[in-house]
């Protein structure tokens, strides 16, 4: 079993990695490939100007002098706030380090304990093919290879980073909040409470569904299923 996270945007670099990475030749491929792009290319695919544009640029012109930390350390949106990789317990971050994986535009799919840098780059981005083509097809044999391994995915990531997987046994996990009458999924909490789910999982060692917790900061978990049969969703919801 295998729990899916997203990775977020904003990254302070930082801790010391100690796994090695999923498939460094992709990565050295698509490294290669962004720093052959003129910098007006790759601002209109990353859709990126002025500084922040200029940063990207010379990250990928200058990647081997980049400094590199731990991935579960060095993420630090909503969801790896509420993951709090630094708070599990030895167990815990062990349980982690075996079961989880952050999906990567660069890296693929990453282990906590894993290396990163602080790229910018998005499955989405058209940086391939003069623009016309985005990196999901890129991974998409190597991450079919290492998914294909599993007996099952949870999975607790965005939609981006979702149709990335294909498995026959995966558990997507949503959080519905009682909004006018109707149940919405809001991108704040869900961030959030995707991250607390994925801490609670590893701390308390979950492979199966049962295992779940039946109520989490306020969200109340739906009658599960008996089997995992096909692609399923299971809602926390929170009135």
């Amino acid at each position: 079993m295998k729990i899916i996270i997203s990775p977020s945007k904003t990254k302070d670099i930082k801790g010391t990695p100690s796994a090695p990475k999923f498939a460094p030749h992709m990565t050295e491929q698509i490294i290669q490939h962004m720093q052959s792009l003129p910098k007006e290319t790759i601002g209109k695919a990353l859709k990126l100007k002025d500084t922040v544009l200029d940063e990207v640029y010379d990250f990928y012109q200058h990647y081997d002098k980049e400094v590199e930390g731990m991935a579960a350390l060095s993420y630090n949106g909503l969801s790896f706030k509420n993951f709090d990789y630094d708070g599990l317990s030895e167990e815990g971050k062990a349980f982690a380090n075996t079961h989880v994986w952050i999906g990567s535009a660069l890296y693929g799919l990453v282990a906590p304990n894993s290396g990163i840098k602080g790229y910018r780059l998005d499955l989405i981005d058209p940086v391939l093919k003069e623009e016309k083509t985005n990196l999901y097809a890129w991974w998409q044999p190597l991450v079919d290879a290492a998914v294909g391994e599993e007996d099952w995915i949870l999975n607790l990531a965005s939609k981006e980073y979702s149709k990335w997987i294909n498995h026959p046994k995966m558990v997507t996990i949503e959080f519905l909040e009682h909004r006018n009458g109707v149940w919405k999924q809001l991108s704040t909490s869900s961030k959030q409470m995707r991250g607390s789910l994925a801490h609670y999982i590893c701390e308390h060692q979950v492979t199966e569904l049962s295992q779940l917790p039946k109520e989490l900061k306020g969200f109340v978990l739906d009658p599960l299923p008996t089997d995992i049969d096909g692609s399923i969703i299971i809602a926390y919801r929170k009135e």
